[in-house]
């Protein structure tokens, strides 16, 4: 078969670039530091940070605080993804300062822990922790200036007693609910968003680890505090409206209660969150994957559409609806319905992993931005992950997947284009401070908040709050 006759193209996509405050680059680290972050305020900018932890944790964090201060070195000067930390201070390209002063502090007691571990079983264990957060919270919210935001740090001891015997420790959970799910809500209800830090975080080995940790508490930091972003994306147009879409079962005694987590983003505003109404017939196909019914679609577009046009004053003229399942016909025609006087509408289904690889005949895995396509399906193989040139690494674990896109037959812009800005939508959470994310953000960013959203804490929050910064 020649390359005339195959039933394939393969092509390159180029690296979106992000927007910092005095320009443009393809790295989140590199830009900060030749750029610095767009800043709302003018001058320089001070993170008022709570904290709340065990002593040793406290101490923990507080060396990482004063190291980042003066900057940190992670390695040899060979490795271009090794970008230093450039430290704080009124010096320093980052134009932050970090100030964590004693009475935005609490101090989890030696007696708090063994009131946590004397329970008899992980849940209450958990529920008991979770009350001295409240209390600890509510104590820092009633300082006559209140921090940015609080970091909880997690005591080993709490980890071990919260944990059942049959779990691991990436995620302390009991009987369907998730401690760092449970601390975002009442952080939430505080309107003060939360930080969450395990032991394992601070544990810090190498100025690698130091630098990485340094790098990414300080993204987290500054896009919570000044309710902002650190860089934003170039190519979002004006009268684009982009949303991800997750489902979630709300975790109730009573009805099953299935509703969606809709994550969008337009030209001048970040990530919205919002939380649908119950979502009637749901049906699941035989992978598990909620669809929606006819009803059910159109109440989401134009829940979607409502909110886009009281901040706009106007409808887009251009929707964009990313999906982790096929649209079913019935999905299509609620939708068509609900958009009816938008000029664009464009559906895709975008899967996390494909059973497909690309080998290169080279040392390296196939590079990011990598785009395999089969025309004739018009289905598409992207790479969001892999070797970055400019980074001279792979920075993963093991050989990297591309991601599946598959532009419905209700889409109208060029299926290229779709692509290209699913690409740089892998740039767009300020969750990390990495080269980029694997799934979209509008994808990734709604079923985070899904899990949240779904915890049995949902219905005591006065307001479900749309910021984005509340849920990373």
């Amino acid at each position: 078969m020649t390359p005339e006759d195959s039933p394939f193209t393969l092509r390159h996509l180029e690296e979106p670039e992000i927007q910092f405050e005095g320009g443009t680059e393809t790295s989140p680290k590199r830009g900060l530091i030749r750029y610095g972050p767009r800043l709302y305020e003018e001058g320089h900018h001070t993170i008022k940070l709570g904290i709340i932890g065990d002593r040793d944790s406290i101490r923990r964090l507080t060396e990482l605080l004063h190291d980042m201060e003066v900057g940190i070195h992670p390695g040899t000067s060979d490795q271009p993804w090794q970008v230093p930390y450039p430290g704080l201070g009124k010096s320093s390209p980052l134009n932050l300062s970090i100030n964590a002063k004693k009475g935005w502090r609490r101090q989890i007691r030696r007696r708090d822990i063994q009131s946590v571990t004397s329970k008899s079983t992980p849940r209450d264990r958990m529920e008991r922790f979770l009350k001295l957060v409240r209390k600890d919270i509510e104590i820092i919210e009633r300082d006559s200036v209140q921090p940015n935001a609080i970091i909880v740090c997690i005591p080993q001891e709490v980890m071990d007693a919260c944990t059942p015997e049959n779990q691991d420790h990436a995620r302390i959970q009991s009987e369907g609910s998730d401690l760092r799910n449970r601390i975002k809500l009442i952080g939430m209800e505080a309107r003060i968003p939360t930080q969450l830090i395990k032991p394992s975080t601070l544990a810090i080995r190498t100025d690698r680890q130091r630098a990485s940790r340094a790098w990414n508490l300080t993204v987290g930091l500054l896009y919570k505090s000044q309710r902002g972003h650190p860089w934003k994306t170039r190519q979002i147009e004006d009268g684009h409206c982009y949303a991800g879409l997750s489902f979630y079962r709300e975790r109730d005694e009573g009805d099953d209660v299935i509703r969606a987590a809709l994550a969008h983003v337009f030209h001048g505003r970040d990530h919205i969150i919002l939380q649908s109404d119950p979502l009637p017939d749901i049906t699941e196909d035989e992978n598990g994957s909620p669809h929606l019914s006819y009803e059910a679609a159109k109440q989401v577009g134009e829940q979607i559409l409502e909110y886009y046009e009281a901040q706009k004053g106007t409808r887009p003229s251009r929707f964009v609806l990313h999906k982790p399942s096929v649209f079913w016909e019935e999905e299509r025609e609620g939708l068509l319905d609900a958009t009816d006087g938008v000029r664009d509408l464009d559906l895709v289904w975008v899967r996390r992993r494909p059973k497909i690889r690309l080998f290169p005949p080279t040392d390296y895995p196939a590079m990011r931005g990598t785009l395999l396509s089969v025309p004739d399906d018009d289905v598409h193989y992207l790479y969001t992950s892999g070797y970055v040139p400019e980074e001279t690494t792979y920075q993963g674990s093991g050989v990297p997947s591309p991601i599946e896109i598959r532009p419905d037959e209700i889409c109208e812009t060029p299926s290229l284009e779709i692509c290209k800005e699913i690409l740089f939508f892998t740039k767009l959470d300020w969750n990390t401070s990495d080269y980029a994310i694997r799934m979209p953000a509008t994808v990734s960013v709604a079923k985070r908040v899904g899990t949240i959203l779904s915890e049995v804490d949902t219905e005591s929050i006065s307001e479900v709050r749309p910021q984005y910064f509340y849920y990373m």
